[in-house]
């Protein structure tokens, strides 16, 4: 049975938070007391991770979005009209900065 890639990511993160409340629990002991600065450091790093991922499925899906409003539009326009190369362009330039810039937080997370 496969998983739809949202779901996925879900799970892993809601696995990712119970090893970190794990974690905590195990560094709250005396013996682990010498862990818990580089354990912190380690939940800091997965949060700004979850957060780039978080920000580049938003962006991605509202790239999506408009992309699917501009291909509607041209099935709206018919094969009988001819858009400017210039008007798509403009319709486009959203698009693309929405897609560059979760390029963007994905490359700062990989």
């Amino acid at each position: 049975m496969s998983t739809h890639p949202s779901h996925a990511s879900l799970l892993a993160m809601a696995q990712l938070h119970a090893a970190f409340e794990a974690l905590q629990v195990l560094l709250s002991q005396p013996d682990h007391a010498d862990l818990r600065a580089p354990a912190a450091q380690l939940a800091h790093l997965c949060r700004e991770i979850e957060h780039a991922v978080v920000e580049s499925v938003c962006l991605l899906a509202q790239s999506q979005l408009g992309l699917q409003a501009l291909l509607d539009l041209l099935s709206c326009l018919g094969e009988d009209i001819r858009l400017p190369s210039s008007r798509l362009k403009e319709l486009l330039q959203p698009v693309d900065k929405q897609i560059t810039a979760s390029l963007g937080y994905l490359s700062k997370v990989l």
